[in-house]
């Protein structure tokens, strides 16, 4: 009876800690979080059941397979194409043309370095970064500032290449930043942009007054098939028609032969 006891009891341990463990794993393996706000409540503006998951990759995660990505439930990433006024990332035509092929959502974005005139990091995005059909709205990561520019001036140059990559482009770029360098330096200076804001935390990025994010960075060392290095996990809180909705959209024939014709015959940038 005592044998019989001991057996059982033992066999209940040895459940419960199989239990704990498999749980343990799972939120290892977890790649998505459950947002909530900074009170703790679930998020009012996040349907976790429309999401999508994507990725932001640079010359830190070197050459990627981006078939075993895709077949990872990656529906877009973000490609750094640039830095600076003279700095091209050495992965950028791989990963833009590979994204592209494999079916992946695309968007490039530019380093921003507030020492370097506006201008110049205009002109090296610019010759890099063709945007095409379908592709995401270029972004500006601005995560660094310098203490001999005054916010103003740091906000003036911001805006020089956003509305000059808009102007080229057509379309609206958007601003990275993570949650504590945006309370900082950017917000309600730009709520006629959109943010991608990084915030390693279930609660979601909190934004000033009219200000908006579209996607949540919401850790740097995910783990990937296909990706050798942690890479940057991010979350769209829509469906697929939501984030195609933001892409640069398709033109008949003879509106994309202006356009064109129009690009190229546009004066250089002094």
């Amino acid at each position: 009876m005592l044998t019989a006891l001991v057996l059982l009891v033992s066999q209940k341990l040895s459940y419960i800690s199989l239990l704990f463990m498999a749980g343990f794993a799972g939120m290892l393996s977890t790649s998505e979080p459950v947002p909530t706000e900074d009170d703790g409540k679930p998020a009012t503006n996040v349907t976790k059941t429309t999401s999508l998951r994507g990725i932001d990759v640079s010359r830190w995660q070197h050459e990627v397979d981006w078939h075993q990505v895709k077949e990872a439930d990656i529906t877009f990433a973000f490609v750094k194409a640039s830095q600076s006024d003279s700095r091209q990332d050495p992965y950028f035509e791989r990963n833009w043309q590979e994204t592209k092929r494999v079916g992946i959502k695309r968007g490039a974005y530019h380093f921003f370095i507030p020492t370097v005139p506006a201008v110049d990091q205009v002109r090296i995005f610019k010759s890099l970064v063709r945007l095409e059909a379908g592709d995401l709205p270029p972004v500006l990561d601005v995560e660094v500032a310098d203490p001999t520019i005054g916010g103003e001036q740091f906000r003036e140059q911001i805006r020089i290449w956003l509305e000059a990559i808009e102007d080229h482009y057509g379309m609206k770029p958007m601003i990275y930043s993570n949650q504590n360098f945006y309370r900082r330096w950017l917000k309600g200076h730009f709520n006629e942009y959109s943010f991608w804001i990084a915030r390693y935390n279930t609660a979601q990025p909190v934004l000033h007054g009219d200000d908006t994010w579209k996607f949540w960075q919401y850790t740097d060392r995910g783990t990937l098939p296909g990706i050798k290095a942690a890479v940057d996990l991010n979350f769209f809180p829509g469906d697929y028609d939501t984030l195609h909705a933001l892409c640069l959209p398709e033109l008949p024939a003879t509106q994309e032969e202006d356009l064109l014709q129009q690009l190229r015959h546009r004066q250089p940038l002094p």
